[in-house]
């Protein structure tokens, strides 16, 4: 299967989740998060603000900025294809909707000090057990990652995203763990080093 087919379907899974199911499906999610190590751990998180039916992670940040934590976020420069890190203090402050309705850091914020990020929480629309990831086609999030070695990157997603088969290209960047309603899986990109 093509990734534009596995992009579709995976689109369809999720859009078609009734709100009240992936409200619980959300909250299940960002408790594995919140009890985990790793982000406990963390003092510098990239996060992705949510767009569409994504896990929401407006929960997450306001939780992380509540536990003193850096937050930073993406910005989209779609004229060079690039993506930055803004650290943001809140969320109606800080963030206003961007190119395409995505809430993005507001011009008053400060480019992020990429070198001290410790966790990454990256979107998809696909994932499977290596870590490989299906996003929105644009590749921002690949180049970000290639770009800016982060310890640690982890996506969010519901289980029934977890493919057997993903195609990859030598550019995408695997995930190291995905955290689901089941728990947190490390991926075969960490087991195998």
């Amino acid at each position: 299967m093509k990734k534009a087919m596995i992009r579709s379907l995976a689109q369809s899974i999720r859009d078609s989740i009734p709100l009240d199911k992936k409200r619980v499906l959300d909250k299940k999610i960002r408790e594995h998060l919140f009890s985990w190590e790793k982000y406990q751990k963390a003092r510098h998180i990239f996060c992705y603000v949510t767009f569409r039916s994504e896990i929401d992670t407006i929960p997450i940040i306001r939780h992380g900025l509540k536990e003193g934590k850096t937050i930073s976020v993406p910005k989209i420069y779609p004229d060079t294809g690039m993506m930055k890190a803004f650290v943001i203090d809140g969320i109606e402050n800080s963030l206003s909707p961007g190119k395409w309705g995505i809430l993005e850091p507001r011009s008053h914020c400060t480019e992020a000090d990429n070198s001290t990020i410790d966790l990454a929480l990256v979107p998809g629309l696909a994932f499977n057990m290596e870590g490989c990831r299906v996003g929105y086609g644009g590749g921002y999030y690949d180049r970000f990652l290639f770009q800016n070695r982060i310890p640690i990157i982890s996506a969010l997603t519901y289980d029934e995203l977890i493919f057997v088969y993903i195609p990859v290209k030598e550019t995408d960047i695997a995930v190291d763990y995905l955290i689901t309603e089941s728990g947190i899986k490390k991926t075969e990109r960490i087991i195998n080093g």
